[in-house]
């Protein structure tokens, strides 16, 4: 008689559970091959983009604005500013203004820059309107480590009547970056130690390392004053302008566009800022719902929305001003991080003014 040979249903068993530890085992490398090659390419866009400011600084003697078309009429904007970066005629951010430096000249041409970026009119010679072209996929600005860089338009963007801006519009997982500094009439600081030397934590000062600019008036950073690479005023920096030295300084700063309706590849200001630790998140029943744009009805603090961050895990790329991209841990040390954020603060001097 001839023999069978087989598996008996034991062995079948075991070879399946020991497949099953295998990919388990596995997975997790799987993973990790993935994230790092998502985060790569994050830091490939990154440099790109810094490499573009460069290209941009080369023909225009200085960076972008940060701040574009503010409405001229509104008498909050205007108190403190004739400068001519409050008229309209040029893009609303630095994204919109390097596109001829990012390989994107066509989508340039097809703005009309005397209108703003929520204006819907049409003609002949401009068959798309503005609030249609900001809604263009740019995947040059998309982090593809965060879940929503698949869904890139967002419809709940801020769009406060003194913006004249659009609700739907692109993101922008790179922002420029403000140091550290305070936004616009919200002075406090959740971070700032609050010592002799530096004052309360809602008192920004040019004594203050953690929030060292402070402006006329509730206005931190107006009247042309910038600490960081660019500036909360529609005012130029140049790269002569950072004795710290490019490379010590941080230029762009990944964050997320789901985390505030300020954000926006063609809105004002949206920046980061290096007083808030890396990798500060809101948490969901903190942010502003689809359908709705006003700020307002969010509940999230600003430290949870404008800090560097990035769903890479353990923290984030950012661009220097010589357009080199490092990945900062979420571990760097605040006066580090506050130093990295400055064009004219160095590292010893916040070290020197901490220890005291």
């Amino acid at each position: 008689m001839s023999r069978r040979y087989g598996f008996t249903l034991v062995e079948l068993l075991v070879v399946i559970a020991i497949i099953a530890v295998l990919i388990g085992l596995l997975l997790p490398a799987v993973q990790a091959a993935r994230e790092s090659a998502r985060r790569t390419s994050c830091g490939n866009k990154m440099k790109q983009a810094g490499l573009a400011l460069h290209t941009y600084h080369g023909a225009k003697k200085s960076l972008p604005r940060s701040f574009g078309n503010r409405n001229m009429t509104n008498p909050a904007f205007t108190a403190n500013n004739g400068k001519a970066g409050w008229q309209q005629g040029t893009p609303d951010t630095w994204a919109a203004e390097v596109f001829p430096f990012l390989e994107n000249q066509q989508l340039y041409d097809q703005f009309d820059f005397t209108k703003r970026v929520g204006d819907t009119s049409r003609s002949v010679a401009r068959p798309m309107s503005n609030s249609m072209l900001v809604q263009q996929v740019l995947a040059m600005y998309i982090c593809p480590s965060d879940p929503f860089g698949t869904t890139p338009v967002f419809k709940n963007r801020c769009n406060y009547s003194n913006y004249r801006q659009t609700a739907e519009q692109h993101g922008i997982w790179y922002a420029a970056c403000f140091g550290p500094t305070v936004l616009i009439d919200r002075p406090g600081c959740q971070y700032c130690p609050t010592n002799a030397t530096w004052g309360s934590s809602t008192s920004p000062g040019s004594t203050n390392p953690c929030c060292n600019l402070v402006g006329p008036g509730s206005h931190q950073g107006f009247g042309g004053v910038a600490i960081g690479m660019f500036s909360q005023e529609p005012i130029r920096t140049s790269f002569k302008d950072v004795p710290d030295g490019l490379s010590k300084t941080i230029m762009l700063g990944e964050t997320l566009p789901n985390d505030t309706v300020h954000n926006g590849a063609y809105m004002n200001g949206m920046t980061v800022l290096t007083n808030i630790p890396i990798n500060t998140f809101a948490a969901a029943s903190e942010l502003v719902q689809v359908g709705k744009h006003d700020p307002d009805n969010g509940v999230a603090p600003d430290y949870k929305l404008n800090g560097i961050k990035s769903r890479h895990g353990a923290g984030a790329n950012v661009t220097m001003g010589d357009a080199s991209v490092r990945f900062v841990a979420d571990s760097v040390s605040d006066p580090l991080l506050w130093a990295m954020g400055t064009r004219a603060l160095g590292l010893r001097d916040v070290v020197k003014v901490a220890a005291e």
